[in-house]
């Protein structure tokens, strides 16, 4: 039995692998939560794992306490998966591609291994991060730009007159468009972000006349797929995909 860890800048997910495939997705809040709390859920399962995998963009003090944890708990050494210039047919785009982020590779495994043709991935938390292949299998590169919260936050912590009205709104989602400040500032990032996705696809489309999979991830993906217009498949745990195809490698 294998164990796979998505540590994200807000949440920690993690499945399980075994003979019969991949086990639903768990997750916990890391950022700002009291560590007790998910370490608790991560290795006080009973569940002894013979490898453990992990894809971490918390940073490297997360990194240590989930080695010095699996060590302590399950004696094993943590395998922390980053991005490499070639895996199965799949060729990272990155001039360096060792900077590329280690969910971003892994949901775009995650991707190719389940579509193996022109596609897109969208992952919708803390940030946002769109990256595409091309039916060859080439990374054609990526965009980031914050996710709905953070546009929110931002909003709220940098002006004056909206943070006020927004403040004093009456919370409704009545009508296509907002009749509050409140309503304004969330459903225009989640407009935002679907038209984000919707112009990547176009884009795409144009440069490689295919038009791309679309794959939607992440924690609030379920937010903007109900307002873009490209048909897209949701899977919650690419990242986690893209791990147990690595873990399914001869060593």
């Amino acid at each position: 039995m294998i164990l796979v860890i998505d540590v994200g800048n807000t949440r920690l997910k993690w499945a399980w692998l075994t003979s019969t495939g991949l086990s639903d997705q768990q997750a916990i809040l890391h950022r700002g939560a009291k560590p007790g709390m998910w370490r608790a859920a991560l290795f006080e399962s009973g569940q002894k794992p013979t490898r453990v995998l992990c894809s971490n963009v918390a940073g490297l003090k997360m990194a240590k306490t989930l080695s010095r944890l699996a060590k302590k708990t399950f004696r094993v050494e943590v395998e922390i998966i980053t991005a490499a210039a070639e895996f199965q047919g799949l060729t990272n785009g990155y001039l360096n591609p060792n900077l590329l982020g280690s969910d971003r590779w892994l949901a775009l495994i995650g991707a190719w291994t389940k579509a193996r043709s022109a596609l897109c991935v969208v992952d919708v938390g803390t940030a946002v991060k769109v990256d595409s292949v091309d039916a060859a299998g080439r990374h054609l590169g990526g965009l980031i730009v914050p996710g709905i919260h953070m546009m929110r936050e931002a909003l709220m912590s940098k002006t004056s007159d909206i943070a006020e009205a927004a403040e004093h709104s009456t919370p409704s989602m009545a009508g296509v468009l907002a009749n509050n400040t409140l309503g304004a500032v969330s459903r225009g990032a989640v407009f935002a972000l679907a038209g984000l996705a919707d112009r990547t696809a176009e884009v795409i489309e144009q440069n490689t006349g295919l038009q791309p999979k679309l794959f939607i991830t992440g924690g609030d993906a379920c937010m903007i797929t109900g307002t873009m217009r490209t048909k897209s498949e949701i899977v919650p745990d690419l990242v986690l995909q893209g791990l147990a195809v690595i873990a399914a490698q001869p060593r």
